[in-house]
């Protein structure tokens, strides 16, 4: 008895103790021998991650002298890396390039694309300096005090204004990681724009489509406006003053151009795709936050979109009350997609602006727009990478539809 105590005594003195292995008698050659693994009693106490090893098997081999077979420990394979499904969704460092200056399609990695469907495309239109990237890298962050280092999308800096030069060319792209497929896009009938369509090779123009440079820019914007009314979810149409029937018409042509693309598979029909339009003034005055002025707004863009097909009621705006003090439907009549933002520099210098700031306008219009039902775009699920895809061939189409070629026949 004491000999086995003090030989548990030295086994415990070194750590993890040996397993026990109970074998048969060598002198049973008729069968192989059975090896039983197990541990002493009182071994059964928690292992650290670190300690943990990787699972063992038997490897059976056969010995050359005595004919019996003996079993060697062998660690198993690792197991492959499986990705981790609560990981964060990926997400872009920076926005990338859709469609270049040459309006070219450009190839983006689809590192940072999901294969899921739930996921929601808004695009923005409007003229230069209307503040079209700044509204866009606030939609994507829902921060109001954003410094201009951190936006997704590059605003136009105090050079570009002065010297009436565009920020943004072509179309650029950026993912939030609420899997927001955000396109901000070049301004619409921009002077310099038309400057930078004269200086490119003849080879970069658009040839087939544009029989002169007069009619380039309007081409140019046609295109752009098209190609977002077949991509997007929500198209927001951004002025900075009260309603230019310019735009107005410009985005109604497109509408009217725009190739058919397939919703539905019924009968085999090509349906035509509507998006949301989403109407939005920036750099508001505190007069126009008035419920009377809502309401003539709201007017003149219901007479104006009368046969259009756009979504323009979609239960957003701040026509539906619970964002400006009485505003509601009975004070500014039947609502539309109509919202309002202010001029930051108006707000600092009047206390009582008429509504509750910048910041929360903001969150209300994110709000809105994350809101909104998503209509299909074709007559089968997208997911984001498929969405890419899709963008390319809908972009393909608007390039070579003979209704863009026809119309510019008839512009003066």
């Amino acid at each position: 008895m004491a000999d086995r105590k003090t030989a548990k005594d030295e086994a415990g003195g070194m750590g993890r103790r040996p397993p026990i292995l109970l074998t048969k008698n060598d002198h049973d050659n008729d069968k192989a021998p059975t090896i039983i693994l197990r541990t002493r009693e009182g071994e059964n106490r928690a292992v650290s991650p670190s300690q943990t090893r990787t699972p063992i098997v038997l490897k059976k081999e056969t010995s050359e002298t005595t004919g019996q077979p003996s079993y060697q420990l062998a660690y198993k394979n690792s197991v492959p890396h499986v990705p981790n499904p609560l990981a964060p969704p990926p997400k872009l460092k920076s926005c990338v390039k859709l469609i270049d200056e040459s309006m070219q399609f450009c190839e983006v990695s689809t590192d940072s694309f999901m294969d899921q469907n739930d996921f929601l495309v808004v695009g923005i239109l409007g003229q230069q300096s209307v503040g079209k990237s700044t509204v866009m890298s606030l939609l994507a962050s829902g921060n109001p005090s954003q410094p201009v280092k951190d936006m997704c999308f590059k605003p136009q800096d105090y050079d570009q204004a002065v010297g009436a030069s565009h920020c943004t060319s072509g179309i650029d792209l950026y993912v939030t990681p609420n899997r927001m497929l955000l396109l901000d896009t070049q301004p619409l009938m921009s002077a310099s724009v038309f400057e930078r369509i004269s200086n490119l090779d003849v080879s970069s123009r658009d040839v087939g489509l544009l029989t002169n440079m007069d009619g380039a820019l309007e081409i140019h914007s046609l295109q752009m406006a098209a190609f977002l009314l077949s991509v997007c979810h929500v198209v927001i149409l951004v002025q900075d003053w009260f309603f230019d029937p310019d735009i107005i018409r410009l985005i109604q042509s497109a509408e009217m151009l725009k190739p058919p693309t397939p919703t539905t598979a019924a009968d085999e029909t090509l349906v035509e795709y509507f998006p949301h339009l989403f109407l939005l003034h920036n750099q508001c005055k505190p007069s126009e936050f008035a419920p009377d002025y809502i309401k003539m707004m709201q007017s003149m863009y219901r007479d104006s979109f009368l046969k259009s097909k756009l979504e323009l009621k979609s239960g957003v705006g701040v026509g539906m009350g619970g964002v400006i003090d009485f505003v509601d439907p009975e004070s500014c009549g039947e609502p539309i997609n109509l919202f309002l933002l202010p001029d930051t520099d108006e707000e600092e210098t009047h206390k009582f602006c008429g509504h509750p700031g910048f910041g929360e306008l903001l969150l209300k219009m994110r709000q809105h727009i994350l809101g909104v039902v998503k209509r299909p775009l074709t007559h089968h699920p997208l997911s984001e990478k498929n969405w890419l895809l899709y963008a390319s061939k809908v972009w393909d189409g608007i390039r070579k539809s003979p209704f863009f070629h026809e119309y510019s026949h008839f512009l003066p």
